[in-house]
């Protein structure tokens, strides 16, 4: 840590430096910082004092909340926050967020257009809501079931990498706020907390998302240690298969850290292998085997086909998310809702559904859950609530989204979960809902 200390405390010379030349001494320009955001390559770019200089702007309307301790000047807040939105959430975390770190959070691969249309998908769905159906706000019930768990909402935490980047204890804290509210943790292989030291921190139930290394005893010492560790079930990860696509990533070369380790992966810490040298030539077969090795349930993220979905369900998966990874993949495919009901026709109830990407309000969840879905996992807000709260932060963010779900669910008469179906949706350009309405 002492080291870390040295490079955020620099001589008073270099900080009168602009954060585009400090960046620039590093190899990076502020067009490739921007296109960083695209994908889990561009986890370990940039260096201490990259990061340390680039938020020089930024500390005076956070230095409260700001670790000066901290590899990335990422926030040590630890406080319940008020949340009245998850988008004016995002802007009151960019002002405590490093810049680089809320430029990857906050970025998405090419033009960020899929990102967008994951939100603006959404609203070709709206509520015919049932109305004086007897409920009050005591009625509601949103818990529900998934894979042997009792949860308390069909809200989860979905896996994201590099927490340390806005917070200083990281993944560590997102845990331990996903425990305080009793929700359903996923912990990413791309954390830079080990899995172990998650799953210590969360009292909640935990699920552990795998990048499949091409070094079959890397992948799995990965399966052994999360079984271990009392992670429930395995996350396959589909739709990651590279660092993304934007051009000026592309262009970049290599402007990796050699020495940023993530947590899994660092011999320190009992790990090995080499977290890039994943695996892309992934089958059903690979599906089988992680069921086999592990004896755990198999989650099939990123998929946007139904007769993807009807394949890997074939081939043993215990449930299906529908995903796009944020949109930080690839530009130009679907909007996770948009894929939602015709993979929910295939899927036919065999096995749960899992959305993910747009996430921000309760209704969003009544529109996924009347389309087909089981659950909802939500990503960025839940790293925004983690820079301004820390663990209580996290949980700040869950409690939001269920109250707002609650409320949602009482405005459109539905008194719990197993309501909601395709009754409440009037899907724009379909209006035969209305039409022949009936009640």
């Amino acid at each position: 840590m002492s080291s870390n200390k040295n490079l955020l405390n620099t001589p008073s010379e270099e900080k009168e430096k602009s954060a585009s030349a400090i960046l620039k001494d590093n190899g990076i320009s502020r067009r490739k910082l921007l296109a960083a955001g695209a994908g889990l390559g561009a986890l370990p770019l940039l260096g201490t004092r990259a990061f340390a200089a680039n938020n020089n702007s930024a500390a005076a309307a956070a230095t409260a909340t700001r670790a000066r301790s901290s590899a990335y000047g990422a926030s040590t807040a630890e406080k319940a926050i008020k949340v009245v939105g998850l988008d004016r959430l995002e802007k009151e975390a960019s002002k405590v967020i490093p810049k680089a770190g809320f430029a990857f959070v906050s970025g998405a691969a090419g033009a960020e257009w899929t990102m967008h249309e994951n939100r603006r998908a959404f609203n070709d769905y709206r509520i015919a809501a049932k109305r004086l159906v007897g409920l009050s706000r005591d009625d509601i019930d949103i818990s529900t079931k998934l894979l042997g768990l009792n949860m308390p909402s069909p809200v989860m935490v979905a896996p994201m990498g590099a927490h340390a980047m806005v917070h200083e204890r990281g993944e560590i804290d997102t845990s331990r706020g996903a425990g305080l509210a009793n929700t359903l943790y996923c912990s990413s292989g791309a954390s830079n907390a080990t899995l172990e030291e998650i799953a210590r921190a969360t009292t909640g139930p935990k699920w552990f998302q795998l990048y499949y290394n091409n070094d079959e005893a890397v992948t799995r010492s990965l399966l052994t240690r999360a079984k271990k560790a009392g992670f429930t079930a395995i996350i396959l990860t589909a739709d990651a298969l590279g660092p993304g696509q934007p051009e000026e990533f592309q262009a970049m070369g290599s402007p990796f850290r050699p020495d940023r380790n993530f947590g899994n992966h660092d011999p320190k810490k009992g790990g090995s292998g080499n977290f890039f040298n994943q695996k892309t030539s992934l089958t059903t077969k690979d599906v089988q085997f992680i069921k086999q090795f592990t004896g755990l349930p198999v989650i099939v993220k990123g998929i946007l086909r139904p007769d993807d979905a009807d394949k890997f369900i074939r081939a043993g998966a215990d449930a299906i998310q529908v995903s796009n990874h944020g949109g930080r993949q690839i530009d130009g495919v679907p909007a996770s809702m948009t894929a939602l009901p015709a993979i929910a026709k295939a899927v036919n109830k065999r096995v749960p559904i899992i959305l993910d990407g747009g996430v921000r309000y309760g209704i969003d969840i009544v529109r996924a859950i009347a389309m087909g879905a089981d659950a909802v996992a939500v990503g960025r807000p839940m790293l925004y609530g983690l820079a301004m709260g820390g663990a209580q932060g996290v949980k700040s963010v869950i409690d939001y989204l269920n109250n707002d779900l609650k409320s949602a669910m009482l405005l459109s008469g539905a008194a719990k979960l197993s309501d909601l179906n395709s009754s409440y949706i009037d899907i724009v350009g379909e209006n035969e809902k209305f039409d022949t309405y009936n009640g």
